[in-house]
């Protein structure tokens, strides 16, 4: 399982998640998207405005966004990948990458 967080004026996420929901379509790989994530413009110490950001923005310690993580199959996470792929070019190589990895441990 994929678990997304992102917002519509995030040009990463604009780029990335729609990526993301193709693979699941094609591969039957489930993906949660927590869109509509807002910056509060009155409290700079506070990074997520909740209500109206989905309060899993605080149970995953949402730092930046798209912030993606990676499940494996009993719920135990593999990987993540924050704002952009750190180890291939591309988030479908970078998933590829962290699920492969997490097989040959």
């Amino acid at each position: 399982m994929v678990v997304v967080f992102s917002a519509e004026w995030c040009k990463d996420c604009v780029k990335n998640v729609p990526v993301l929901c193709l693979i699941s379509e094609f591969t039957g790989l489930e993906v949660r998207v927590f869109g509509h994530i807002k910056t509060d413009p009155l409290n700079p110490k506070i990074r997520w405005k909740i209500p109206p950001s989905p309060p899993e923005v605080k149970t995953f310690d949402v730092k930046k966004i798209p912030w993606i993580l990676i499940f494996d199959k009993k719920g135990k996470e593999i990987g993540k990948i924050i704002e952009n792929p750190k180890y291939t070019p591309s988030v479908e190589e970078e998933l590829l990458y962290l699920i492969g990895k997490r097989q040959n441990l």
